[in-house]
């Protein structure tokens, strides 16, 4: 990171909040405590100036790393300049914080969907914990949430009961693939497997039906299922009888 925005950096840093935010984020070293609205404004600038030239230089702090991501998000809107960078920046991802603040935001990646499923696919297949889970995150916050026609869509208000039985509900464009791939990807470290039960808890909130059909039918390890069926449940947006259902499905 370029030395003066490490000197900005260094003048935002809040001792008691870092604190906070390492006890969240176990096993970061040279956290210094810093919010995100600020990073997220920092970045924003940096943005619309030279941020290649202001980038060069290695990272040494945790929120260098993760103000490096948000520039990257907010740099240019076009893909085939940025994957490239996106691409360097993604085995610099070792941590949750660091990979959901980023990837969640580079609305990037909903400029062109079959652009982004293409390049999350070696991310997938990946025995890397944190490049599954970037690759996860890309696809619950930009495929998944999107219908037949590729318009951006929001959770349903309440899933009922008769929502598990509806055949004809609203289907997304990318929701077969994604479901597929959930149950594909290695869950073997702990951050892959919370994120892959949070996509299929959003999966569900979305797609209800086909969401249920996926979970009592799929091989997923024990682990990725049951968080998945308790991140459902303690969602406020299915009824209290689907809520039951679910819990009658967890494994033991």
């Amino acid at each position: 990171m370029n030395e003066q925005i490490r000197e900005q950096l260094l003048a935002m840093q809040e001792v008691n909040y870092r604190e906070f935010s390492a006890a969240l984020v176990p096993g970061v070293e040279n956290m210094l405590g810093i919010r995100l609205p600020q990073l997220r404004s920092l970045a924003k600038q940096i943005a619309k100036a030279d941020w290649r030239e202001m980038l060069k230089d290695e990272d040494i702090y945790f929120e260098e790393k993760m103000l490096r991501g948000m520039v990257l998000g907010y740099a240019s809107k076009n893909m085939d300049e940025m994957l490239p960078y996106i691409e360097k920046f993604i085995p610099l991802v070792d941590n949750w914080s660091v990979c959901d603040s980023v990837f969640m935001g580079m609305t990037i990646f909903q400029r062109d969907r079959e652009h982004t499923w293409n390049f999350i696919q070696p991310y997938l297949r990946s025995d890397r914990e944190f490049e599954v889970r970037v690759a996860l995150i890309i696809m619950m916050q930009h495929l998944l949430k999107c219908d037949e026609e590729g318009k951006k869509i929001s959770r349903l208000r309440v899933v009922d009961t008769d929502s598990l039985t509806d055949t004809l509900e609203r289907k997304g464009l990318y929701l077969e693939r994604v479901l597929t791939a959930a149950s594909e990807v290695d869950t073997t470290g702990y951050y892959a497997s919370m994120a892959d039960s949070w996509l299929l808890a959003e999966a569900f909130c979305c797609f209800p039906y086909h969401t249920y059909c996926f979970l009592k039918s799929t091989s997923l390890d024990d682990r990725t299922y049951n968080k998945a069926l308790q991140k459902i449940i303690e969602s406020r947006i299915p009824t209290d009888e689907v809520k039951v259902i679910l819990r009658q499905m967890k494994r033991q």
